[in-house]
């Protein structure tokens, strides 16, 4: 049986690895004197469904203190609710906790509450305080919330309320989001809201090195065959430190293992199946880019294919491509699409740097003429970039102004290469 599996979140404990700093963070502010909320923040499928199930767990919330006695851990997925009211969101919260609650003697009150048509904050600060008299602390672990605050049913007085039970009346929120909170209102009037300020955010990024062995070393322990040390760096490099990658990359390797192949042949197989999947992950990820990241990513890409300058740093270049640079790669690091390594940036996986080539390049024969370059960097001012003549043909034209940033910096010489066998020679 293939032990790396993808798609769906990890729900086992003994297959749940990494995350240890922002599980302790989370854990200490729940076993705080005030019980304190925490916002959970990481790009799409880096794990924050996983995380929240691994917490909510009976037996690791029993190692870390969050024993059933004290703790009600109450998980509520959002996920598709685009449509969903106040009152939907708090019938849905109850019937949740009506199944999670320990304390029996809580329940009818609960389930009574759960039926009613309209709730007023009154009649939830009652069920709270009666929660909270029994000595427990209601987590509220909400996943996918961006549903909820970029929802125009949700006004001021809803978050106001929200944040009166988690300061006053022994409620613990745990929001999972793909960007803060606080960006993700629906107007100006919720997102000055005080409800954002009792909030500490973790953000999950790409593992570590350490932590991305950890897996995989853990699920090939399983395996009657050993991987040889290539085919295990190959599959932490291809799924760079994120946990979704990474399983995608274990899977496909594990497969074409098992069909006989070795070397190159099982390596290109692998390669493309993990291409196969991963491309409307990288699709997504890129159409969430700004312009501005859109330059910094393929400003990265295109100083690793160039010999280390001497005098400049790959800062230094990146800034000279755009002065927004600096900025773009916290960004693009918080979301987990780039890495630091020896004190520079590069793309977190070379199948997403394959990805990005094959997004900007012209298919053979699709290339636009040298006289529409001529005109559109003429009527750019852009005439004086001598060397994008030759280049440019080879781009899609709706990339045209992004390459021209980064032309200014490097010769491109990275077009002339192979996209398959650029990636391949990075990774065997």
């Amino acid at each position: 049986m293939n032990p790396f599996t993808f798609g769906n979140p990890i729900k086992d404990p003994a297959r749940f690895y990494g995350r240890e700093a922002e599980i302790r963070q989370i854990t200490n502010r729940l076993l705080s004197s005030a019980h304190e909320s925490t916002s959970i923040i990481g790009e799409r499928r880096i794990g924050k469904t996983s995380l929240l199930y691994h917490i909510s767990n009976p037996e690791v919330g029993a190692r870390l203190g969050l024993t059933p006695e004290k703790f009600c851990m109450v998980y509520v997925d959002f996920q598709g609710l685009t449509d969903i009211t106040p009152v939907r969101f708090w019938q849905r919260v109850l019937k949740k906790m009506s199944r999670s609650i320990c304390e029996e003697s809580l329940k009818p009150a609960i389930e009574e509450l759960g039926k009613q048509e309209s709730f007023d904050l009154f009649d939830l600060e009652d069920l709270f305080e009666a929660s909270q008299d029994k000595g427990l602390t209601i987590v509220l672990m909400l996943d996918e919330f961006e549903h909820v605050t970029q929802n125009p049913n949700f006004r001021g007085d809803f978050f106001g309320g929200l944040r009166a039970l988690a300061i006053h009346h022994g409620v613990a929120l745990l929001p999972a989001t793909r960007r803060e909170l606080v960006d993700l209102c629906h107007s100006d009037e919720i997102k000055g809201s005080p409800f954002f300020n009792i909030f500490a955010n973790v953000v999950l990024r790409p593992f570590p090195t350490e932590d991305a062995a950890s897996l995989v070393d853990g699920y090939l322990s399983s395996l009657h065959e050993v991987f040889t040390p290539e085919e295990r760096e190959f599959t932490l490099r291809l799924g760079g430190g994120q946990p979704f990658f990474l399983q995608i990359a274990g899977h496909y390797l594990v497969d074409a293992k098992t069909q006989g192949l070795s070397a190159r042949p099982l390596f290109e197989r692998a390669v493309a199946d993990f291409d196969q999947q991963a491309d409307p992950h990288f699709s997504y990820l890129w159409s969430h880019c700004t312009e501005s990241e859109k330059i910094t990513l393929l400003g990265i890409l295109a100083l690793q294919q160039e010999k280390a300058s001497k005098k400049n740093t790959q800062a230094e270049r990146l800034q000279k491509m755009n002065p927004r640079a600096h900025l773009d790669v916290l960004a693009l690091a918080k979301r987990g699409l780039i890495v630091e390594a020896d004190g520079e940036f590069k793309l977190f996986s070379p199948s997403l740097e394959r990805w990005v080539l094959r997004e900007i390049m012209t298919a053979p024969g699709e290339e636009e003429s040298p006289a529409s370059v001529e005109e559109w960097l003429k009527g750019g001012g852009r005439d004086r970039l001598e060397n994008a003549k030759s280049v440019l043909p080879k781009i899609k034209k709706k990339y045209w102004a992004i390459a021209s940033s980064i032309l200014k910096e490097v010769s491109f010489e990275l077009i002339g290469a192979t996209v398959f066998e650029l990636l391949i020679k990075s990774l065997v």
